[in-house]
């Protein structure tokens, strides 16, 4: 019986301490802010350091106006409950942030700026330091603080690619030559014509697939080669950084064949994979 009692005293501290909110104090003079805020004109063109033109379109002002001061109604009212907490406001944000959606109400990006400026006039009326990145996602459709998550997958030929953001790694796997024939994918991003052999170019903006033997090399003309070494696969010789290995999403974005097993975009100079 012991026993039983002391999982549920447990169960019961845990989910104590998951239901913890994050109190805040409420700064003095809050309502005649609110009042102020809330009184004042928006939207209008406004001189350095915060520069805006004014409203893009003249009809949008009185929607615009009218859904932030309701956001800041919302804020006040929880401004003046008996225990105002940091989970109540991000949640007025999110919500308050639904008001404006950009493709209905048709507004620019000096617009959308000017909406974040005053969610965060609004936040500093109560003392909320922090958006939690919701205010750079309604902005950038991605908080750029926000590290980019890390996706790892493995080739039938065991090479490791790591995928971060729009960078993408390759770790490659041991490889023994066996005079196999490989498909690679090279895409040139340049303004002008890669020379493959006397009669082969990759004019700009266009792709071709090779058919490359593990005991080949394949020699481009601006000094690019290709080839598999001894221990591990598939190897770039880049010494002006002018290749860029492509996975993930840029495989369909710059429509590589089901059947390359590797795939390269040829770059200017100084711009490849570091």
């Amino acid at each position: 019986m012991t026993k039983y009692i002391t999982l549920f005293a447990l169960f019961l501290t845990l989910t104590s301490c998951a239901q913890i909110a994050t109190k805040m104090k409420t700064p003095e003079n809050v309502n005649r802010k609110f009042e102020e805020f809330i009184a004042k004109k928006k939207f209008f063109e406004q001189p350095y350091p915060n520069f805006y033109p004014g409203i893009s379109d003249e009809k949008l002002r009185p929607m615009l106006t009218k859904k932030i001061n309701e956001v800041a109604m919302d804020f006040k009212q929880i401004s003046e409950s008996d225990i105002p907490t940091e989970e109540e406001y991000q949640e007025l944000i999110r919500t308050g942030l639904l008001k404006f959606p950009e493709i209905e109400l048709g507004y620019d990006s000096e617009d959308r700026v000017r909406i974040l400026l005053y969610f965060e006039e609004i936040m500093d009326i109560v003392g909320l330091k922090s958006s939690n990145g919701q205010l750079n996602k309604f902005m950038y459709g991605f908080d750029p603080t926000e590290k980019p998550k890390e996706k790892k997958w493995t080739d039938f030929h065991g090479n490791v690619f790591i995928e971060k953001g729009n960078e993408i790694s390759i770790i490659p796997a041991k490889y023994n030559k066996t005079g196999k024939t490989h498909r690679i994918f090279i895409f040139n991003e340049t303004s002008s014509e890669i020379g493959v052999i006397s009669n082969l170019k990759i004019k700009p903006n266009e792709f071709k697939v090779f058919n490359l033997q593990d005991i080949d090399t394949l020699k481009l003309d601006n000094g690019v080669k290709f080839m598999f070494g001894e221990t591990y696969g598939l190897e770039v010789e880049d010494k002006k950084s002018q290749v860029s290995g492509l996975g993930g999403e840029f495989l369909k974005k710059y429509g590589v064949p089901d059947e390359a097993q590797w795939a390269f975009v040829i770059v200017p100079v100084g711009e490849g994979d570091k």
